[in-house]
């Protein structure tokens, strides 16, 4: 085929100037692009699998963060409560407001009695 020219290849038939430039109806498959598109639409499948994981991870270490720090508030709210309620059982707290508030005082020797 080297010697000969494009004249001679196209003997018999009338070729327009754009022909060459054209793919033949024969060589384009009706299907030829669908692996193609297939694997995009993995790729692509993968990708967003990847952005959408790599956000919840970092949401849920946001949330993760957010309830530690509402825990240690909690603790520290607990051990204030715990020591209200030691500072409220105290015999006594409870010894001077019934000396103030209610005018009770302490009982006689005599006036004690013990039941076995």
């Amino acid at each position: 085929m080297r010697g000969r020219d494009a004249s001679s290849l196209t003997a018999g038939r009338q070729i327009s100037p754009g022909t060459f430039l054209r793919p033949r109806a024969d060589q384009i498959r009706k299907f030829d692009l669908l692996p193609s598109l297939c694997l995009g639409i993995l790729v692509l499948l993968g990708v967003l699998f990847y952005v959408w994981q790599h956000i919840q991870v970092l949401r849920l270490g946001y949330e993760t963060e957010q309830l530690q720090a509402e825990r240690i508030a909690l603790l520290r709210q607990e051990k204030e409560l715990r020591f209200d309620i030691a500072r409220l059982k105290s015999l006594r707290r409870v010894e001077e407001i019934a000396r103030r508030q209610l005018g009770l005082t302490s009982a006689s020797p005599g006036q004690v009695i013990l039941v076995e």
